[in-house]
């Protein structure tokens, strides 16, 4: 239950971080730069999830428990990030 819990928080530390970079960088007003940053912004999420996984790859063949909480994770946040960019 302790790497579940370390897992999420990595993963919450990382998704807090990101999105803090992206709002101190990012201008007041939207431009017409804002598709590309959001391509990018995607592309660094799907790279930090990959990483993540591959980190952790060792236990989650381990523990098939862990392989699908991890997938339930990766699926809604693929989803929260999807809705995200469609409004």
């Amino acid at each position: 239950m302790n790497e579940i819990q370390a897992l999420r928080a990595e993963i919450d530390a990382r998704a807090r971080s990101a999105q803090q970079e992206r709002t101190a960088s990012s201008p007041a007003t939207p431009s017409v730069a804002e598709g590309a940053d959001t391509q990018a912004g995607l592309e660094s999420f799907v790279k930090t999830v990959d990483e993540t996984l591959a980190e952790f790859s060792e236990d989650i063949g381990k523990y098939p428990q862990l392989a699908a909480l991890a997938a339930l994770g990766v699926g809604l946040a693929v989803g929260v990030v999807i809705g995200r960019q469609l409004r």
